[in-house]
């Protein structure tokens, strides 16, 4: 009975956390109208208390100022989120109480319980970042297959005699998100004053792509050493074009490779339900029993293992 009731205030509490990041938008929103009224956060005092986000949750300050605290906020950032660094802490201790908290009282409190409530925890905890991972990769990967695009529309506005913030103008205008959103924090910046430089690297930060970190890098020797800045970017396009092309042979070459990972990743699952229904009398032990409850538990674990590792190495970077 105590058990239940220390699971359900530990259920309470994170809950009670979700739902006050969720409402905690006041700060958001006080944030977005500073900058449609042309001040920048970065330059001031607004910076540290919107974007290092410690005001919503005081008792979180000390976590916020480690370095933790700014890998954290340019993942959401380059992921395209809108929340705070400790709203995300929340709701990942907030997923990993509920998940310890429900295995724990599904086992009725025993003693393999325990450590699966403690496995469940560490997966709750985890699945947010594991999220924001792959949301982070697919819009990093959206944006490379817009920059060649983008990249053609600068060179010709350039070869019509536009200057190069508008032509990147003329570009954000023309494109879609999220290329066209990153375009226009670029723009926001050299128009507060920041140096073309330093709003150049603010952009290649922001966005973790490598294929815009090699952008920035040509157009920042192209500043400095000289020399026909169109045509630079359409030997940069050029390059994006054939890495995109050199990926899509590897992922042809590999379809192979990949679809029998696949089927060895499904392969156990429908196996042992197959056989769980063919005589589920024998089968049965697997969960009734503790010792066939430790088997399961094992057996999920490797297969994840194996699940992860066939994909590490079925990826291959260009």
């Amino acid at each position: 009975m105590v058990l239940a009731i220390i699971a359900a205030a530990l259920v309470f509490v994170a809950v009670a956390g979700v739902v006050t990041a969720i409402l905690s938008t006041p700060a958001r929103a006080a944030e977005r109208r500073i900058l449609q009224l042309g001040q920048s956060p970065e330059q001031s005092h607004v910076d540290s208390v919107l974007r290092r986000d410690t005001g919503t949750f005081p008792f979180l300050r000390r976590i916020m100022n480690s370095g933790w605290s700014e890998r954290a906020r340019l993942d959401i950032l380059r992921a395209g989120m809108s929340l705070k660094v400790s709203e995300y802490l929340l709701i990942r201790l907030a997923t990993a109480a509920i998940a310890g908290a429900a295995f724990f009282l599904l086992f009725s409190g025993s003693s393999l319980g325990f450590f699966i409530a403690v496995f469940a925890t560490f997966l709750g905890y985890m699945a947010p970042a594991w999220l924001l991972t792959i949301r982070r990769a697919r819009r990093i990967d959206k944006m490379n297959a817009q920059l060649a695009e983008a990249l053609a529309l600068i060179s010709n506005s350039l070869r019509s005699g536009f200057a190069f913030t508008q032509a990147v103008e003329l570009a954000a205008k023309q494109l879609s998100a999220p290329i066209a959103g990153e375009f226009a924090e670029f723009l926001r910046d050299t128009s507060l004053g920041a140096p073309m430089d330093e709003a150049l690297r603010k952009l290649s930060d922001r966005t973790g792509s490598y294929d815009i970190e090699m952008m920035v890098s040509t157009i920042l020797i192209q500043r400095t050493t000289g020399g026909n800045l169109s045509e630079i970017l359409d030997n940069v396009a050029s390059t994006i074009r054939e890495r995109e092309r050199l990926q899509g042979e590897i992922k042809a070459l590999t379809a192979s490779q990949r679809f029998t990972g696949l089927v060895l990743s499904i392969y156990p699952l429908g196996l042992g339900l197959l056989l769980i229904g063919l005589a589920p009398s024998i089968y049965k032990v697997l969960w009734t029993e503790e010792g066939g409850r430790i088997l399961l538990i094992i057996a999920a674990i490797l297969q994840v293992m194996g699940i992860f590792t066939i994909r590490r190495i079925l990826r291959l970077e260009v």
